[in-house]
This record gives C-alpha cells, sequence and structure tokens, in this order.
C-alpha cells in the first residue's frame, strides 16, 4: 500500500504519517512544494516529541522497527511523482479553503481514481472543498488530533455527496489502524471544531479581561478539568494556533458573531506569535513570549498591554 499526505511537513501532516507508518506495513510520501516542509516533516518523524526515536526511548517501539519504518518514508516536492500509484491521500495543508481547493483538485488529478481521497480540513465544509473536484463523490473528511499518531480519536466527515462505499473504506482503514474514527455529517467546523474553538476563544478573552493569566488557565484545566495539555499550551506546544485562528475566520464567516476571533488573539498572529518555534520555525514564539513583549512594550510606554504571568 502507497500513502501520500499532502503537507505531510506539517506538524498534523507528520503525525498522520507515523500513524499510517506504524499501523500497516505501507509505504508514506510526504508531498509538499517546499524542501525545507519535508525536511522538517521527516526530522518530527525521527527526532520530534512523538516521534521514532522517543518511541524507542520509551520502550513503545523497538530500534531495528523503527529503523525499518524510517525506511518506508518517501518525501518530494513533486506532486505528479508523490501521488503516483498511491492507494490513498491524506491532504493536510493550512485551512484556507483556496489552497485546500487548488491541491485537491490536484490530487483528483494525478492520483489513481481508485484512490481514497480525504482532506484534512478542521473546519471547511466537505461540499465546499468538493466542488473544486469533477467527482466530489471521492472526497470526505478526515479530522485528526494532534499528536495524530497518538491520539486515537479521527473525526470523519461524511459529506452529502459521499460515496458510501468510500466512507466505508476510511473507515475500515482507520480502525485496521488502532484509531477510533467518529462519522459525523457536513457541517461549518463539524462537532469537535466548533466545541474546542469556543473554549479556547473564550480563554483568550478572559486573558484579555484580566481575570487570569496563560498559567492559570492552563493549571485550571488539567487539574481540574483532567486535560491532558492546558488551552495555551495546546496553542503554543502543539503549534495549533494557525489552525484554531483560520477555522476561527471561517466559522465567523458562516456560522456568525459567535465565533468572532478575540481582539488579542488577532493582535498576537498578525504579531506574528504561532506557537513553539521549535516546532513551527516561522513563528516569534507562544503566548507567553506574545504576551511577555506586550507588558515590556506598556512599561516602555509604547502601547496599552495586558497583563500576564510567565
Amino acid at each position: 500500500m502507497r500513502v501520500a499526505v499532502l503537507g505531510g511537513g506539517g506538524l498534523m501532516g507528520h503525525g498522520i504519517a507515523l500513524a499510517c507508518l506504524q499501523g500497516t506495513e505501507c509505504e508514506v510520501v510526504l508531498v509538499s512544494r517546499r524542501g525545507e516542509s519535508l525536511f522538517h516533516g521527516r526530522e518530527l518523524i525521527v527526532s520530534g516529541p512523538y516521534g521514532l526515536e522517543r518511541a524507542v526511548a520509551r520502550g513503545k517501539l523497538d530500534a531495528e522497527r523503527a529503523r525499518v519504518l524510517e525506511g518506508r518514508i518517501v518525501t518530494t516536492t513533486d506532486y505528479a511523482e508523490g501521488l503516483a500509484g498511491a492507494d490513498m491521500v491524506f491532504e493536510s495543508i493550512p485551512e484556507v479553503v483556496a489552497d485546500k481547493q487548488a491541491a485537491l483538485a490536484a490530487v483528483e488529478r494525478l492520483a489513481p481514481p481508485e484512490a481514497l481521497l480525504a482532506t484534512g480540513t478542521s473546519a471547511i465544509t466537505i461540499a465546499t472543498l468538493a466542488s473544486a473536484l469533477r467527482e466530489p463523490a471521492r472526497l470526505l473528511g478526515t479530522h485528526w488530533f494532534y499528536p495524530a499518531n497518538v491520539m486515537p480519536l479521527v473525526e470523519v466527515a461524511v459529506g452529502e455527496a459521499t460515496d458510501p462505499g468510500i466512507a466505508a473504506r476510511m473507515l475500515e482503514f482507520l480502525r485496521a489502524i488502532g484509531k477510533r474514527p467518529v462519522r459525523v455529517g457536513d457541517a461549518p467546523g463539524f462537532f469537535m471544531t466548533r466545541f474546542i474553538n469556543t473554549f479556547i476563544a473564550e480563554a483568550i478573552r478572559l486573558v484579555e479581561l484580566g481575570v487570569a493569566g496563560p498559567a492559570e488557565v492552563d493549571e485550571m484545566v488539567k487539574t481540574g478539568l483532567g486535560w491532558p495539555m492546558g488551552v495555551f499550551e495546546l496553542l503554543d506546544d502543539a503549534a495549533a494556533f494557525d489552525s484554531w485562528y483560520h477555522a476561527q475566520e471561517y466559522l465567523h464567516a458562516t456560522c456568525g458573531e459567535r465565533y468572532v476571533i478575540p481582539d488579542l488573539a488577532r493582535r498576537a498572529f498578525e504579531a506574528g506569535y504561532r506557537g513553539n518555534p521549535k516546532l513551527k520555525p516561522d513563528s516569534r514564539g507562544g503566548w507567553y513570549e506574545f504576551l511577555n513583549a506586550t507588558r515590556a512594550r506598556a512599561r516602555s510606554g509604547k502601547t496599552g498591554g495586558e497583563s500576564s504571568r510567565s
């Protein structure tokens, strides 16, 4: 089996690649237009925080098996080369409608007609993305959760035009690699993104109001609610702020004012603070760095600022 991951250099893409490598005997092809993205993706697969080397160190994976898995990774910047002969394609590029539509149209043109085609969107409707295809029945959504090779849940979004046989094949594959897929209908944000984005937005608003800082919010949700990661840890250490931001923009446009982006989040995003730079090299830092920089500017009299404990 040959599995292609479009956008495999990203945090979600490399996790999908790992999940497929560890759950099957397939060859995994990471496909991206940018060579540096592919280098970063392969590096994360091998030595990232949830990669093969860490699995060996924790006794979860045999060292020889890790070498075998690493040997089944192929990278390419050539879409035609990467998609040729693919049995399954997972698209995992940023949450921008036009970009995803263009990528999916290229997949439909270059991948075999029998290949399963899944978009990794967390918010955009399958109908919207499928409108760029000649055969919209081929497309469904697989919304994975970070880290994709560890988290069991995959939200499988089935569009009204999706072929039921394709949906059944995808559900079977995901169960075979140890995932727990849950099928949902087609709507902006499906279930999980609308649910998650709401509490993230409220946490940001409460930080903006000075009710609590990021550290306090993270401590409370972990200690009081039993979450494995805090809200701001998720945005920073999973480098999920980009995904949250673009999804929130889409939900605001499609579902109304209850999904408006908090002003503080907009300022952080526009200032280039997108999360942990080790995981997202083009980022200036995460939420703690952003709020500390804002506070420092406020003290120097350049701008108003928010208080935060770091």
